[in-house]
């Protein structure tokens, strides 16, 4: 007859077949003298075992049910126990040595009194003095896979080795990095990006983040060339200095809408030059948004250089609308991020560590709801880019999320839905600043004289069959000129 497997062998397969045996009664209780050694589990039932002198070397648990457990004499020697009930558990002449305790209940448990801790890091522990045991848990999760350590460090080891860029391999860390899904976008970019090396040049697209800078940027006249320089410059706490003929060029790609219009506007930002032409550029402004937003990938990148430029225009009309969908997306890359750092990756078992906190669940719904089918399927095209691309499309949606939020926040009417073309609303080569949007009823009280110069209405009247009509109110800036766009939802 075959030996049934141990304990130690249940779990390294996962908790899943470990809960099921727990749940039929075929699992024995007896478990004296198990070793476990870089165990990686979550979610496992071992309420009312006798793990008495049993040993656990450098495991990370997560919610672990050691309720009534029997831990006499047991031994935790280094890892990492997150959210692991110990309520009412046996812990006489237990150890904890080099240990990380976080957010573990104690209440009720007995033997304290002869509980060892050395060096021991404890964060939100609960019931370490002698409470009453409050009612049992809920039962375990069940269907939930775990893996060993060995598994992460493998996949690691591949990654350092592959992954590196400039034929620097990173040194290869002796504690495992923990699973971080909590940490912002930006403590996640910042610690990817230390590893990296030297910081690539697209780092100065997504200043929001407070990048590592690049010590020298290539020579050149582009836009895009000047804009970086006057981002590193900003960020060195220095003042960018207006170059006259990029500032030319900038307003020109401007008016043209051009391709060049986003990072025009985001240069023109950073040296404090206002845009002479805003609505000229909206339109291929928002195509480009809009031609990002409808690829068909779960982390596609979003250029925060048009985000940026939208904002700094401010062209909110139908761009807010992409908000969700690009929340979305970086709710999956943060996720993925985590995973990966954490040494978990679409082959391993990574589900586990997607089930071992709140943060990482948050994160998983927010990008696909309830399809972990479609999750997986973009955990698997985003682990297959290159580091540097996963970084990049971290940082561009981190930013550009970011932009798209403050656009959100600004007065409605900020932009009117334009359909004029520009020479209705230039003046001095450039366009009439946009003063307010008003109704119909408005105009008697806001603007008559400006009402009756422009449409011809009496002060104090209320243009004739225009209840439907926005009247849109301009000024120029050289010489004060001003007028009234009439805005029909009709046209």
């Amino acid at each position: 007859m075959p030996k049934a497997p141990t304990i130690e062998k249940l779990l390294q397969n996962g908790s899943a077949e470990w809960n099921k045996l727990r749940k039929s009664g075929q699992a024995p209780t007896g478990q004296t003298g198990a070793t476990f050694t870089q165990l990686f589990s979550a979610n496992a039932d071992l309420s009312g075992l006798e793990l008495v002198g049993s040993e656990w070397e450098r495991c990370d648990l997560s919610k672990m049910n050691f309720r009534d457990t029997d831990l006499t004499n047991a031994y935790f020697h280094g890892g990492r126990l997150q959210d692991c009930d110990f309520r009412g558990a046996n812990l006489e002449g237990c150890v904890f040595e080099k240990l990380k305790l976080l957010r573990c209940d104690f209440t009720g448990a007995k033997g304290l009194e002869d509980l060892e801790m050395d060096d021991v890091d404890m964060d939100r522990v609960t019931g370490l003095d002698g409470e009453e045991a409050p009612p049992p848990p809920p039962p375990p999760v069940q269907g939930i896979t775990a893996f060993t350590r060995e598994q992460r460090e493998k996949m690691l080891g591949q990654t350092h080795a592959g992954g590196a860029m400039d034929g620097a391999a990173s040194p290869h860390p002796d504690e495992l990095p923990p699973f971080r899904p909590q940490d912002p976008p930006g403590s996640l970019f910042f610690r990817a990006l230390k590893r990296v090396g030297a910081p690539p040049l697209w780092v100065l697209d997504v200043p929001g983040l407070r990048p590592l800078l690049p010590q020298r940027l290539p020579p050149g006249s582009s836009l895009e060339t000047l804009y970086r320089e006057a981002v590193k410059t900003r960020l060195e706490n220095k003042k960018p200095a207006a170059d006259p003929g990029a500032v030319e060029r900038a307003q020109k790609a401007l008016r043209m809408g051009g391709k060049e219009a986003n990072v025009a506007a985001v240069y023109l930002r950073e040296v404090g030059v206002l845009p002479l032409f805003r609505f000229a550029a909206a339109k291929q402004l928002k195509a480009e948004l809009r031609t990002e937003v409808e690829v068909d990938d779960l982390t596609g990148s979003v250029d925060p250089r048009t985000t940026g430029a939208l904002l700094e225009l401010r062209l909110t009309h139908e761009v807010v609308e992409h908000v969700h969908e690009v929340r979305r997306r970086l709710a999956a890359a943060q996720l993925y991020t985590s995973l990966l750092e954490a040494g978990f990756n679409p082959e391993n078992n990574w589900d586990e560590a997607l089930e071992s906190a709140d943060a990482s669940l948050e994160l998983a719904n927010a990008a696909t709801g309830e399809d972990r089918q479609a999750l997986l399927e973009g955990f698997q095209v985003f682990a297959a880019l290159p580091e540097e691309a996963r970084l990049r499309r971290l940082a561009y949606l981190a930013e550009s999320v970011s932009n798209l939020e403050l656009l959100s926040r600004l007065p409605e009417g900020m932009e009117p839905q334009w359909l004029s073309g520009p020479e209705v609303r230039e003046c001095h080569e450039r366009e009439m600043t946009y003063v307010q949007s008003l109704k119909a009823q408005d105009i008697p009280a806001k603007v008559p004289a400006l009402g009756k110069a422009e449409l011809g209405v009496p002060e104090g009247e209320v243009p004739e069959e225009s209840d439907d009509d926005l009247f849109v109110h301009v000024r120029c800036d050289v010489c004060g000129k001003e007028k009234l766009i009439v805005q029909s939802p009709e046209a």
